[in-house]
C-alpha cells in the first residue's frame, strides 16, 4: 500500500529497499494497482523477493517512465474484513 499521500503506485514500479540506490532490477516489480476507497488510498499487487516479502517492509516503487517514486508497506492481501465479520454478518 501507498504510505505517502498525495502520491499513487503504478503497474510496472520497480521495488527496492529504502536504502538501495534504485538501479537495475530492483527486488519486485508491482503487476497491478487500483484505488481502494476501503484503505483511502492506491494499493497494489507485487511479485518481490523473499527477503522482502515480510508483512510491514518498507520499499521504494520507482517508476522511470515518469521519474516517480513513491513510498510503499508491504501488507497482507486480505485487508478488507480479515475475520470475515462482514460475510457472516
Amino acid at each position: 500500500e501507498c504510505v505517502e499521500n498525495g502520491k499513487r503506485l503504478r503497474g510496472g514500479a520497480i521495488l527496492f529497499l529504502p536504502d538501495e540506490k534504485p538501479y537495475g532490477h530492483g527486488r519486485g516489480r508491482v503487476t497491478s494497482v487500483t484505488f481502494s476507497p476501503e484503505r483511502g488510498h492506491y494499493v497494489g499487487l507485487a511479485l518481490l523477493a523473499g527477503d522482502v516479502a515480510a508483512e510491514g517492509s518498507e520499499v521504494v516503487a520507482v517508476y522511470p517512465m515518469k521519474a516517480e517514486t513513491v513510498r510503499a508497506r508491504i501488507v497482507s492481501p486480505v485487508f478488507v474484513d480479515p475475520q470475515g465479520e462482514r460475510l457472516h454478518g
